[in-house]
């Protein structure tokens, strides 16, 4: 895979100067930030004082396709067990009104906890307020939900500064005009605009420090439901009307590898540098053979060990509790890959 493009059309300089003022507008505000114990690093190192073996916890997730989102479950399954109370599940089965029926499925079995990783930031608004009103204790995992929410405590990734690492990674390790396609999840995810605004936003500012003018142009858009069949028929709509594409931003591993099928069976895996998030196993072993460029780690392991861990510190009667807790950022690319993937890692 080429770091150098060879498409030569030169945009404007103002390009750089609009895109820079718009995305000043357009990215979220800054929130109070609290990256957890030893940096985000979870584990399990907080000890319960109190016996929570009568505590029943629901979580209900987006989907269980996605095999990000089956990791993050039996990471949050897994630590649940692990402080010993009692575990149930509702999968949200990649529809709204199937989540917010998951959720009260969840609350006739009389839940104390809900963990809630929201498909839409507002469709849960209504059943997590009532869920509220009932004394259920809400936490919110790596998907935001909207403000009106009534909720204790989130642990979600920087995915602005994720998007942003991997912005300026490709401005350095490019010389020539970006044609960039983006694949993203599903419409009305706050997650995915944050990553795309965030690789904007970092493009535009490591091209100007490097070259004093912006030389990209997003030529393409498509949506990949988060999956690899996803971002497989995505970019096969994109490379039939955009065969000139040379570099693929997918807003997760799984897309980006699903797009990497294509991209091999049309014959540019040379042209196109091939940037995902979440730092999947299979994309650092493909980044190790050097058909995948970087990802930006959201480990689900570190998001499940988090939140479980500051709903139990909650129940434990602590207080103190940030509402909005980050993971760490980190951009692994061949530089630093061999410190991040484990063969025996659920993702």
């Amino acid at each position: 895979m080429r770091a150098i493009i060879y498409h030569r059309r030169r945009g404007p300089a103002l390009l750089g100067v609009l895109l820079m003022l718009l995305l000043a507008g357009c990215l979220p505000k800054e929130q109070a930030r609290n990256d957890g114990p030893s940096g985000g690093e979870a584990g399990l190192q907080y000890v319960s004082a109190r016996d929570l073996s009568n505590i029943k916890v629901g979580y209900s997730g987006p989907s269980m396709v996605a095999p990000y989102y089956v990791a993050l479950e039996t990471i949050v399954k897994q630590s649940v067990k692990h402080y010993g109370m009692q575990y149930y599940m509702a999968d949200g089965q990649e529809d709204v009104a199937k989540q917010v029926a998951a959720i009260e499925d969840l609350l006739s079995k009389g839940i104390d906890v809900l963990i809630l990783n929201p498909l839409d930031p507002k469709a849960a608004v209504p059943v997590v307020n009532r869920a509220a009103q009932q004394g259920v204790r809400i936490f919110i995992v790596d998907s935001m939900i909207d403000d009106g929410a009534s909720y204790i405590s989130s642990v979600v990734a920087d995915n602005t500064m994720n998007g942003e690492k991997l912005g300026l990674w490709l401005a350095e390790n490019s010389n020539e005009e970006l044609k960039v396609a983006i694949i993203s999840g599903n419409q009305g995810n706050p997650v995915g605009r944050e990553k795309r605004l965030g690789f904007v936003r970092g493009l535009v500012d490591g091209q100007l420090h490097k070259q004093a003018k912006t030389d990209f142009s997003i030529v393409a858009h498509g949506w990949g439901q988060w999956n690899n069949n996803g971002g497989l028929k995505a970019m096969e709509d994109i490379l039939v009307a955009h065969p000139y594409v040379n570099v693929l931003l997918a807003e997760n591993d799984a897309m980006a590898i699903g797009a990497l099928k294509t991209i091999r069976e049309m014959g540019k895996e040379e042209q196109i540098t091939v940037l995902g998030f979440d730092g999947q196993k299979e994309a650092y072993e493909l980044i190790e053979s050097g058909s995948f460029a970087a990802t930006a780690q959201n480990s689900p392991k570190i998001l499940g060990e988090m939140i479980v861990q500051i709903a139990v510190k909650h129940l434990n009667g602590e207080e103190g509790i940030a509402k909005t807790n980050y993971t760490p950022s980190v951009l692994i690319s061949k530089d630093n890959v061999g410190a991040f993937y484990d063969p025996n890692a659920l993702f």
